[in-house]
């Protein structure tokens, strides 16, 4: 029986074709081409996106709708936990509302914290188009193994 190196698969993909699979999931697939969200940056274990806003995102107080923060932040924290080759499905998402947003832009900026046997917890924050942090959120996802998630391999 062969032994298997401890080399992970994850390694066998440059970070732009690492970086090109996360936009094109992340910008191109289901809800997220559909509320116009970017993938500005990928690195292991670091994501960071954003949506320019427009009319279709406010709720009827004309700020932005909780729903796109949460949309936004489950992408992009989902893309750095896949992108450390710990990702998955949304087991919980939190997030905490700061301030209601009636700029140009939001943007996230999410790390992986931990990764365990199963699970793989990201905190992100959420700022404005002024830079003001406007969210903070966690969100923990089921590792799924010998899987591709966002484009990004599994770790053995």
């Amino acid at each position: 029986m062969e032994e298997k190196k401890g080399k992970s698969s994850i390694k066998e993909y440059t970070m732009e074709e690492r970086m090109k699979a996360a936009k094109y999931i992340g910008e191109e697939i289901g809800f997220s081409k559909d509320i116009g969200m970017e993938i500005m940056e990928v690195e292991e274990g670091y994501c960071k996106g954003r949506i320019v806003l427009q009319k279709r995102h406010m709720n009827p107080l004309n700020t932005v709708h909780g729903g796109v923060f949460f949309t936004l932040a489950d992408t992009i924290c989902g893309i750095a936990a896949a992108s450390s080759g710990y990702g998955g499905p949304t087991v919980q998402g939190d997030m905490d509302y700061m301030r209601a947003v009636r700029g140009k832009e939001i943007v996230c900026t999410a790390r992986v914290v931990k990764t365990g046997k199963t699970l793989t917890w990201v905190d992100g924050i959420i700022t404005d188009d002024t830079d003001r942090e406007v969210a903070r959120t966690k969100f923990i996802y089921y590792r799924l193994k010998e899987a591709r998630h966002f484009g990004f391999e599994s770790r053995d």
